[in-house]
């Protein structure tokens, strides 16, 4: 089956002419470098291939290509960074964490609708072959489609989830399905199933009855005219979700959701002259250490520092740390700090034998990208189970943050240095990435270009969303079948109670 799935993209590229000069808005709100990063770099991808793109995003790009305009959310950076705690000090709970994120997302929609260059947009009703927007639970960004009459394209930084699932139809059991906000695999012990079970309705109560009303409230504050959301909720013609069969667990997924992880991975570029000299002249290797671009090193708690550079003295490794300060005290000689590193093009050198990782989607992608096996010190949120997949998948070793030690974080460097199944389940995860038909960037194009020539692609909607709760959960079913079996039940009873009853007269006659 695969196969003709296959051939049939191939056949698509090859047949199909592109849509030339189509007119694409991108929303991405999330105030953070790592998700800037993934919008900017799929509306690049777009740019490129001459589509006339437009951002909005809290973040601006230093060299934009002539056919990409950007509108800056201004000051919102800003005024998050200076009132935002560190992210090590962010605590994460499968309960409080969905509540907390209702109110994020609401603030991170109120920033683009409260935007001038934004509003300007909506009251001209400019026109748009498509739009994308970031998957946040900002629902009430949904409305900017459905004001623009214009297909919706929904891009999410994680695989299938909570916030999709239920939007698109698609199949969702917390049997398999684990919350985002917990390290479990899809193979879940009973414990795990009854928790996550647990997670999985108090989400589902807290999106419908908190996030949704708040979202609503938002929408007709600017928009009082505008429907209730959940006219348009349910219309989104794709979902490119930033997964890939070589790093996510298999789960069901209808039509409209496509993978495209591993979609901002470039060809690497050539090192600065310092960097290429340190990863070439490293005798024993390279270990490079870095958190990604939210959480800071230099925020760490010092107790935590200090294990890591007591650690990284006892070894014969050269450690390039993105540190983002000038200074560490304590440093080892063998240790390089640099405020920036180019992370991809490090990970591409032949001699960098092992990634210290947060465990971010991103940094996870590239080293399998490369074929580097990781030692993951996840924190906050879907890092922990960006890990634990990484560790059953076996090209990592997992320790969360707070638990580190020098003793835990010696012996588990000593594994992944020492032992070569680390190294060959790497190369093997990214044999999987590369083997597919198209490039990841090659898929967002082509599936963008699908739904603006298939006028919102409606053939990919699956029956699903059109049905009421009671009708996809069968209630309805159930019900009619009871009230039969219970019909036919009396039916029988009563029928052979008549025919006893007519055998008894019939005996008292003859008597």
């Amino acid at each position: 089956m695969l196969g003709y799935i296959n051939l049939f993209i191939l056949f698509s590229v090859f047949t199909f002419h592109g849509i030339d000069g189509a007119k694409i808005l991108g929303i991405f709100p999330v105030v953070g470098q790592s998700h800037y990063l993934a919008g900017s770099t799929l509306m690049k991808i777009l740019a490129e291939k001459g589509h006339d793109v437009t951002i909005i995003s809290p973040f601006s790009e230093k060299n934009p290509p002539k056919n990409y305009k950007e509108v800056v959310l201004k000051g919102v950076y800003e005024k998050a960074k200076a009132n935002a705690p560190s992210m090590f000090n962010i605590p994460m709970n499968p309960f409080l964490a969905p509540v907390v994120f209702s109110f994020v997302a609401s603030n991170m929609a109120e920033n683009v609708l409260n935007n001038t260059e934004f509003q300007q947009i909506m009251q001209s009703r400019e026109k748009f072959d498509a739009i994308i927007i970031e998957e946040f639970n900002t629902m009430t960004l949904k409305y900017v489609a459905h004001h623009l009459n214009a297909p919706l394209i929904m891009y999410s930084a994680l695989d299938v989830n909570e916030w999709i699932n239920q939007f698109q139809g698609n199949p969702d059991s917390p049997a398999y399905s684990p919350n985002i906000y917990l390290p479990y695999p899809t193979h879940m012990t009973l414990f795990q199933r009854s928790y996550n079970s647990i997670s999985y309705v108090f989400n589902y109560l807290v999106r419908n009855f908190i996030t949704l009303p708040l979202q609503n409230r938002l929408l007709h504050k600017y928009y009082p005219d505008a429907p209730h959301l959940s006219e348009f909720l349910y219309n989104t013609s794709l979902v490119l979700l930033n997964a890939d069969s070589s790093i996510h667990e298999p789960l069901p997924k209808v039509p409209s959701l496509i993978n495209i992880g591993g979609f901002h991975i470039k060809k690497p570029k050539p090192l600065p002259k310092d960097l290429q000299d340190i990863l070439d002249n490293a005798k024993h290797g390279v270990i490079f250490f870095s958190l990604g671009s939210n959480l800071k090193s230099v925020d760490m708690p010092i107790k935590k520092r200090e294990i890591l550079l007591e650690t990284f003295a006892a070894l014969k490794q050269t450690v390039i740390w993105k540190f983002e300060d000038e200074e560490l005290p304590g440093k080892p000689d063998n240790v390089i700090i640099r405020k920036w590193l180019p992370q991809n093009d490090i990970l591409a050198h032949k001699n960098v034998k092992l990634f210290i990782t947060h465990g971010g989607i991103f940094s996870t992608m590239e080293a399998v990208y490369h074929g580097i096996p990781l030692l993951a010190l996840p924190v906050l949120a879907e890092q922990e189970l960006n890990s634990k997949r990484a560790e059953m998948g076996g090209y990592a070793k997992k320790i969360t943050f707070w638990d580190i030690t020098k003793d835990s974080l010696i012996s588990n460097l000593n594994e992944v240095l020492s032992n070569p199944r680390y190294k060959q389940n790497a190369n093997k995860r990214s044999q999987i990435m590369l083997d597919k038909p198209l490039t990841a960037a090659e898929s967002v194009n082509f599936w963008v270009e699908y739904v603006i020539r298939h006028k919102g692609a409606p053939h990919l909607r699956v029956a699903a969303l059109d049905l009421a709760w009671y009708e996809y959960l069968l209630i309805d079913v159930i019900l009619f079948i009871s009230v039969l079996l219970i019909s036919i039940i009396f039916t029988i009873k009563y029928s052979l109670k008549l025919i006893c009853k007519k055998k008894t007269d019939k005996k008292e006659k003859i008597n």
